[in-house]
C-alpha cells in the first residue's frame, strides 16, 4: 500500500513511525508533519496559537491526496485528522479512506459537535483508546458501529534505550532526594495535588506548562521544573519513587501517554479516576485511583505508597509486566496495521 500519515511529531530521514515496528512490511509511507504549533494557552486560547497549524496541514493533505494516489490516509489523533476530515466533507472527497487513530472529543471540538459529525462522515474508521469512548461516541457522533473501534494505546519502551551512565543527571535533579513525580499538561488538576500534599512529608517534582499552574498555590514541598525535554523528563521518571497523574473531571481519554510512560519505567501510579486511568491502571495492582477533586483521597493514596515503598515497587513491576504484554509500540503497530488492512480491503470492495 501507499499510505499518507498526518502527524505532529518529528519524523527524521529513514524513520517510518509505526512501520518501524513492522520490519517485513514494504508499504510506501509518506508524512505530513505539523511543526509550527505552540501549546502555550488552554481552552479557547488554543484557537489562536495551536489549531491553525493543524488546519493548514489538513489543507495540505487535501491538495496532496488530490494530486497523488494513496491507498490510505492515517492521522494521529483528532487534531491531525479532524481538520482534514472537515475539508474532505466540504469538497465531497471520500477516497482515499481515512483512519483517525486515538480520536477523542475534547478541547473546543466539544463545542462543535455538529461540525464533528459533518467531518466524520468521510472517515472510514476512528479508533478510541478507552472502551467508555467506544460506547459514548457512537451515539454522540452518529457513527456507524463499523466506523469506530477500541484499540489500546501503545508507547515507546524507553527503558530499553535508557542508559543513565551516558548522560549525567542535571544539577537540579542530582540535588533532589526521594520524590514523587507529576508531569503532563492536558486536563491536569495540580490544584488538588497541591492540597493533597500540603503539610505532608512527601516531596513532589512537577513538570507542566505555565498555564497548568495559573492560580494554583503550591506548598513548599512541591518543586516545579518547568517544561522539560524528553530526556530530562525520563531522568526524573527513572529516579522517582512513583508517579501521580491528577486530572480534572473529564469524560474522555487524557493522560494515557503519561501512564504508559510511567509503566514502561516500572513505576506505580496514583491517578484521578477517568475513562483513561480506569482503562490503563488497575486499582490496587498497578496503582491507586482516586475520585476527581478528592484531595483527601489523593493524600491517603500518596502517603500509602510513600510510606510503603515495597508495595509501590511491586505495583511498578506489575505495571511494567502489563506494559510489555499489551502496550509496547510493537504491539500497538500490529493492532493498528490490522485495522488499516481491514479498512483497505473494505474500501476495495
Amino acid at each position: 500500500m501507499k499510505i499518507l500519515c498526518l502527524l505532529d511529531n518529528e519524523i527524521k530521514p529513514g524513520d517510518r513511525w509505526l512501520w518501524n515496528y513492522l520490519p517485513s512490511n514494504n508499504d510506501v509511507v509518506d508524512f505530513l508533519v505539523t511543526t509550527r504549533w505552540v501549546d502555550s494557552f488552554q481552552k479557547w486560547g488554543k484557537l489562536l496559537n495551536y489549531y491553525p497549524a493543524f488546519w493548514q496541514t489538513g489543507l495540505q493533505a487535501l491538495l496532496k491526496t488530490r494530486r497523488t494516489h494513496y491507498d490510505l490516509v492515517v492521522a494521529w489523533q483528532g487534531k491531525n485528522g479532524f481538520p482534514y476530515a472537515v475539508l474532505r466533507s466540504i469538497v465531497g472527497q471520500t477516497s482515499p479512506p481515512l483512519i483517525i487513530l486515538a480520536f477523542s472529543v475534547q478541547g473546543v471540538v466539544r463545542h462543535f459537535l455538529g461540525l464533528a459529525r459533518f467531518g466524520l462522515r468521510t472517515v472510514s474508521r476512528v479508533t478510541v483508546i478507552t472502551p467508555f469512548e467506544l460506547k459514548s461516541y457512537r451515539r454522540l457522533l452518529s457513527l456507524r458501529p463499523e466506523a469506530i473501534c477500541y484499540s489500546p494505546l501503545g508507547w515507546y519502551d524507553s527503558v530499553q534505550r535508557y542508559k543513565t551512565q551516558e548522560v549525567p543527571k542535571s544539577d537540579a535533579l542530582a540535588q533532589v532526594g526521594k520524590f514523587i513525580y507529576a508531569f503532563g499538561r492536558s486536563y491536569r488538576d495540580y490544584a488538588t495535588l497541591a492540597r493533597a500534599v500540603e503539610g505532608t512529608e512527601v516531596t513532589v517534582e512537577l513538570s507542566g506548562r505555565a498555564f497548568n499552574l495559573d492560580g494554583v498555590s503550591l506548598p513548599s514541598n512541591i518543586k516545579t521544573t518547568g517544561w522539560l525535554s524528553y530526556r530530562e523528563l525520563e531522568d526524573y521518571l527513572f529516579e522517582c519513587q512513583f508517579c501521580v497523574v491528577p486530572l480534572q473531571p473529564i469524560a474522555h481519554s487524557s493522560g494515557e501517554t503519561s501512564l504508559l510512560h510511567a509503566m514502561s519505567f516500572g513505576k506505580a501510579v496514583v491517578a484521578t479516576r477517568s475513562p483513561g486511568t480506569e482503562t490503563y491502571v488497575q486499582h490496587g495492582v498497578t496503582g491507586l485511583l482516586v475520585e476527581p477533586g478528592d484531595a483527601q483521597g489523593m493524600r491517603q493514596a500518596l502517603l500509602y505508597l510513600w510510606r510503603n515503598p515495597d508495595i509501590a515497587a511491586q505495583m511498578g513491576r506489575e505495571g511494567r509486566r502489563r506494559f510489555e504484554e499489551n502496550h509496547t509500540m510493537a504491539k500497538f503497530a500490529v493492532r493498528t496495521y490490522d485495522i488499516a488492512l481491514d479498512v483497505y480491503h473494505a474500501h476495495r470492495g
